[in-house]
Order: C-alpha cells, then sequence, then structure tokens
C-alpha cells in the first residue's frame, strides 16, 4: 500500500460571546492523537492541525501538506466554528474530507452534505480503511457499536510530537501544583454509569474498555526519558472504573525510580482508603468529580447512582491523604427543584472541595434529560447543532455565572435576537443565526478564557 499523507483538524476556538459552553483548559487533542498513532503505525504520514488551539491558515497548510485525505474532529460547543472550517476547506481542495468526534456521533444528519464521510464512535480503523481507499456506499459509517476496539493494548498511545510546541495548557494549576509539562493521558473509554444528563453512551455504548496498567507506565516511561515530563492527567471519562487497575498502576509508579505528579477524572465513591493511600503514595495530587448534587431525591432524579453519605465519606479520606478534589455540580437538570439545589449548596459548603465548579445545566444532544425536554416541549430554542435552551438554563445561567460571563452575553443575544425575529424568519434560520463576538472592552468574569492556559511546555 503506498503511503498516504492524512491531515487531522479542527475548527477554531468560538469567540467570546457567541457560545453558551465553557471552553474547557485547552488539553491536547487525544482524539485526533489516537487517530494519528494508529495510522503511522500502518505506514501513513499523519500531520495535526488544531486550529482550537492555535490556528492556521489552512490553504498554506493545505498547499504544503498535499493531504490525500482529511478529517475533522467536532464538538456540539464548536459546532458553528466546524462549519467555517468545513466550507474553508472545500473552498480549497476536493480532498475526500471526513468528520468524526462528539458531535458526529451524536448528531450526524446534522453535517452538511460537504463531508464526504461520517465516523460515528471509534475512528482509527474506519479512518485507516477510508486512507486506503475503501468507499463505502453509506456517507454515514456507524462505528460506535459494531466497530468497538476490544483490546487497546494493541492501539499506540499519541506521539506527542504532534502537541509539545503548541500553546496548550501544560499545568496543573487546577490542582495546586506548578510543575509541567504536564502530559494528558486517555488510558480508557467509555463510562458504565448512567447518569442522565450525559449523552457518552450514545457516543461508545456503555461498554468500558481500557489499556492494561502496565502498557500506561511504560508510555509515562516515554514522557520521561524524552520530554522530561513532570505529571499525567488522565482525562478520560471515568479513570476508577476498575480500581484494581488503578492500584496496578499505583504499585507500578512507587517501582520507578522517577517520581511523577498525577491527577484523573473519577467518581465519588472511593471509600476504601487503602487504595487512596497508594494512589497519594505513588503521586495523586487530585481529582476531578462531577459530584452534581449533595441532595438525595436529587442524585436520584439525575441517576448518579451514589448516595450522599458516600460521598461524605470519599471527601473525608481523600483530605486525610492529601488528594485535592476539583468538584463539579450540574444544575438545573428537569425537575430539580431549588430546594434540592439549596441542599446541593450546603453540601459544598459542608464537604468543601479544592475547586468547586457549579453549571447551569445546558441541553446536549442524546442525554435522557435532553430527550425528556425535548419530548415535553420545554424549551424556547433548537440550534442547528441540536442545543436546546431552556428557561430554567438561562436563569440559572444569570444566577450562577452572572452579567459579565461570556456565556450569559450569548444568551442575551440570543433572547433578544430570537424576540425579534421569532415568526418573520424561518426555524432554520434561527436556527443557524451567528451571534456577535463580545466587545472587547468587556470585562470577562469567568474562567471560560482559560485561566490555566499555559503558552509552551
Amino acid at each position: 500500500m503506498k503511503r498516504k499523507k492524512v491531515l487531522l483538524t479542527a475548527g477554531r476556538k468560538p469567540p467570546l460571546g457567541t457560545t453558551a459552553f465553557h471552553y474547557g483548559d485547552l488539553r491536547p487533542s487525544m482524539g485526533l492523537g489516537f487517530i494519528a498513532a494508529f495510522l503511522e503505525q500502518q505506514g501513513h504520514e499523519v500531520f495535526i492541525r488544531d486550529n482550537y488551539c492555535k490556528p492556521f491558515n489552512m490553504e498554506n497548510e493545505i498547499i504544503d501538506i498535499k493531504p490525500d485525505i482529511i478529517g475533522i474532529y467536532m464538538n456540539s460547543g464548536n459546532y458553528y466554528m466546524s462549519l467555517d472550517l468545513i466550507d474553508e476547506i472545500k473552498n480549497i481542495t476536493d480532498t475526500l474530507l471526513v468528520a468524526g468526534g462528539p458531535h458526529v456521533s451524536l448528531m450526524p444528519n446534522s453535517v452538511p452534505l460537504a463531508v464526504d464521510y461520517l465516523v460515528t464512535g471509534e475512528g482509527e480503523v474506519p479512518m485507516l480503511d477510508l486512507t486506503e481507499g475503501w468507499r463505502p456506499k453509506d456517507r454515514i459509517i456507524d462505528n460506535a457499536i459494531s466497530g468497538r476496539i476490544l483490546n487497546l493494548d494493541d492501539m499506540s498511545f499519541p506521539d506527542y510530537k504532534h502537541f509539545i510546541d503548541m500553546p496548550y495548557n501544560w499545568g496543573f494549576d487546577m490542582y495546586g501544583e506548578k510543575d509541567k509539562p504536564i502530559f494528558s493521558m486517555h488510558t480508557s473509554r467509555s463510562c458504565p454509569y448512567r447518569c442522565s444528563f450525559c449523552g457518552v453512551a450514545e457516543i461508545w455504548t456503555r461498554k468500558w474498555t481500557s489499556f492494561s496498567a502496565e502498557k500506561i507506565v511504560k508510555e509515562i516511561d516515554n514522557y520521561v526519558e524524552h520530554y522530561d515530563c513532570k505529571g499525567v492527567y488522565f482525562r478520560e471519562d471515568l479513570f476508577t472504573t476498575d480500581l484494581r487497575r488503578v492500584e496496578r498502576l499505583c504499585d507500578l509508579l512507587m517501582e520507578k525510580d522517577y517520581k511523577i505528579k498525577w491527577a484523573c477524572e473519577a467518581r465519588a465513591d472511593i471509600t476504601d482508603a487503602t487504595i487512596l493511600e497508594k494512589m497519594s503514595a505513588s503521586g495523586c495530587i487530585g481529582v476531578y468529580c462531577g459530584i452534581e448534587s449533595g441532595s438525595v431525591s436529587g442524585l436520584l432524579k439525575k441517576k448518579k447512582d451514589l448516595t450522599v453519605e458516600t460521598m461524605r465519606k470519599f471527601f473525608s479520606l481523600t483530605k486525610k491523604v492529601g488528594i485535592n478534589v476539583y468538584a463539579t455540580f450540574c444544575m438545573g437538570t428537569p425537575n430539580e427543584t431549588e430546594e434540592e439545589i439549596s441542599e446541593t449548596n450546603a453540601f459544598i459548603e459542608e464537604v468543601n472541595p479544592y475547586v468547586m465548579d457549579q453549571f447551569a445545566y445546558i441541553a446536549i444532544p442524546k442525554s435522557s434529560d435532553s430527550i425528556y425536554i425535548e419530548e415535553n416541549n420545554l424549551y424556547y430554542h433548537k440550534d442547528s447543532a441540536g442545543i436546546l435552551y431552556t428557561d430554567r438554563f438561562y436563569e440559572l445561567a444569570h444566577r450562577m455565572y452572572g452579567l459579565e460571563d461570556q456565556r450569559v452575553y450569548f444568551l442575551e443575544q440570543q433572547k433578544k435576537f430570537l424576540k425579534e425575529n421569532k415568526g418573520r424568519i424561518s426555524d432554520e434560520e434561527l436556527a443557524d443565526y451567528r451571534f456577535l463576538e463580545m466587545p472587547s472592552d468587556y470585562v470577562v468574569k469567568s474562567i471560560t478564557e482559560n485561566e490555566y492556559m499555559q503558552t509552551s511546555p
């Protein structure tokens, strides 16, 4: 098979004031990295141009690279910028164009016909097949269920040569540490739980797969040797699904000559003091936990499958062993009451997380909560990305974020536009409308512009 050139890319970060989403903390794109690694393993040449982190002149890049195929990563929060990138690419070249990522898995029919193929679920194998000449009859390649990779240890981790010189967040500021570079790792896929506000199962199914502890630590060895890596952030849906794997990882790390710091995404259900002590001893400094509610009835409505008592014990034990908890709370899911929100606020004061973020629930496609909202017509607007905007979200965003926040600025623009144009223009035009960027002299008072962003590793 002739060696092919593959260009992998993503749309730019939305301008401030043009989206109701926060921007995240700008870590390297592991989705693009895994596809690149898989294609490189098969002998192809791959170039990653992540416009979300750093805008590129795509015309120059395409002329220089001369790719045989182009892949675009799409998420719902960046939907409109992805549309701009699709238009830009199609105005430059007629090279085969493929789209994947969370938004494509959730809402494939919202992707313009200019994109030749859409891959739902894991993208590695379909992207290789398309690179090597496969041209299926159907535009949508459904790889979410039948195409799951069963043994992730057969795969290669992303090669950091694609990311190391880019201005990603290379720090651990959110956990109170200054060391860098901190490398991101995705060591498992999906989540077996059923939280009502989450659409992850619609992307991966609930089948959880993972790399072994041995393979993970071997990759960390590589980061330390070649990049003087100081720490690892396990950024995935649920790193701690299998605590036996976590414990094995800790054992292996404690055998190493080097010492690294690490953090992960977890559930607040780890109440075994021995495991938490071992995590701390092996370098764990923090865990990111979606707590979501501190109310007994609120947890039931959100289908968290956790009790308040379990979470109290978790917070007590993590403080005892010195692991900082970054806790998030999803407020305003369907039928959540003011009393339940008050109970959550009281719980936050009681457990006092190291860092706390509260997010107003916004209905992302295909979660059970968003399906409920749509079926019961509980929204005032649905945009072309499939996002549902409710009066509850509007009210809570104002209450929790404040008028200076770019998300609230966006909602004010949106409300004004809908009031002036509903019934005057078509629903499609309403859904497609792009909002103006926040003025440069507007004071931004939120973390949405990524206060943790670092300029270099």
